[in-house]
């Protein structure tokens, strides 16, 4: 959890009713307030977008579907008293909602009243801080987004370093194969401070991307690191690496596959031959975050996917084993693919919704418009992953 996300989860009910007032404003709204604050800070106000008019409710209540039951309530006591319609209902809570529970409360409201619902909730608020309205933060938080903004940059830059490094077959990647080839990192926010690991030896081990059994680490001055099962003496396929300041680097070449028709193909999800790109990723990603965590890291980490020398490679999906086509719309089609940075938690058992974004982004690119199939409702939608009895990833997770 990062700073912008602790203010935001901590907030009192009344700094949450000036700040949602504020928001949407900044979204467009006409707000108009309309109540005083009630015994759990919630407040009413009226407010006007297009044609549309409603009533907007706030609340910091952890039942928010109880507390947004009630305020329907009001609302329907409200029509009755002016003798007025509404169009429209707004609840701005600083809660985590699910898809399909946001989804469900739509329909609920929608038959129960005639109203069209809109909940704005914690990660809609997150994403429009960040992206749109950092000076709200500022303001009600006392988030600086724009110095956070900046930080992102550095570890941006330090990962495309490492990405010209690999490139070019330097450093780490000196021995590894040639090819199309497949960058997972991941970035604890805290890797430019004073904190790190003194001894290399007290670094866990790193996993190799795509390699379910951990093999025996190297350790040197500063990082440990491992080697891809497929390897050589003189030519790996692949190593996963973990520096004493937190940067998890994991490279394989060993994921892309030949095809029937000298195609190049990497699997998608679990399948009786292998495990793909989502499943590689959460094993991986908890694994690692674990091990920062071990480390003395906490708070916000950054994960990305990058492609290189990939153009042609196509993605197996479960239509794809089915015999359906396999057209060009499954290629990657560009020898460079870098994703977005996106925060997970260090030392968190339930990352896999926050990897949602990272492989809905890359299952996009490969032409899939829905995103990843794997993962539903921040949950593992998917088959099992098991190794010597060890069970890495069940459907259920989170």
């Amino acid at each position: 959890m990062d700073e912008l996300e602790f203010a935001l989860e901590n907030i009192d009910g009344a700094s949450f009713e000036d700040f949602a007032m504020a928001f949407l404003r900044a979204d467009g709204y006409d707000v108009h307030e309309s109540g005083g604050s009630g015994a759990d800070g919630g407040w009413d106000a009226r407010l006007e977008i297009g044609s549309n008019e409603g009533i907007v409710h706030a609340s910091t209540q952890g039942r928010w579907k109880r507390k947004l039951r009630a305020d329907a309530e009001k609302v329907k006591s409200l029509e009755e008293t002016r003798g007025k319609d509404y169009d429209l209902l707004v609840f701005v809570t600083n809660q985590d909602i699910q898809g399909a529970q946001e989804l469900a409360m739509e329909d609920e409201i929608e038959e129960e009243y005639g109203w069209r619902l809109k909940i704005i909730h914690r990660k809609n608020i997150l994403g429009e801080l960040r992206q749109n309205e950092p000076d709200l933060a500022e303001e009600f938080l006392d988030i600086d987004l724009q110095r956070d903004h900046d930080h992102l940059a550095k570890i941006e830059d330090l990962r495309d370093e490492r990405l010209t490094k690999i490139e070019s077959r330097s450093g780490y990647a000196e021995d590894l194969a040639d090819g199309p080839t497949v960058v997972f990192h991941i970035i604890p926010n805290g890797i430019f401070s004073k904190h790190k690991v003194r001894s290399a030896d007290d670094i866990p081990t790193p996993s190799v991307f795509f390699d379910l059994v951990s093999g025996h680490p190297e350790t040197r001055g500063k990082y440990k690191i491992t080697y891809g099962q497929d390897g050589t003496l003189d030519e790996q396929s692949g190593y996963g690496v973990l520096r004493n300041d937190g940067l998890y680097e994991s490279v394989t070449t060993s994921a892309i596959m030949p095809g029937g028709r000298d195609d190049l193909w990497i699997r998608g999800g679990v399948a009786s031959s292998g495990v793909g790109i989502d499943p590689s990723v959460v094993i991986t990603a908890n694994r690692t975050l674990n091990n920062l965590s071990e480390m003395g890291f906490s708070g916000t980490a950054f994960a990305s996917l990058t492609f290189l020398d990939a153009k042609d490679v196509k993605l197996e999906t479960e239509q794809a084993r089915r015999g359906l086509p396999r057209g060009g719309m499954h290629m990657l089609d560009t020898d460079f693919y870098t994703t977005e940075l996106y925060p997970v938690q260090i030392g968190s058992d339930e990352n896999i919704e926050n990897l949602e974004p990272l492989l809905s982004e890359v299952w996009r690119q490969f032409g899939h418009e829905n995103g990843t199939p794997n993962i539903e409702d921040g949950k593992w939608d998917s088959s099992s992953v098991r190794v010597r009895q060890e069970m890495l990833l069940e459907e259920g997770d989170l």
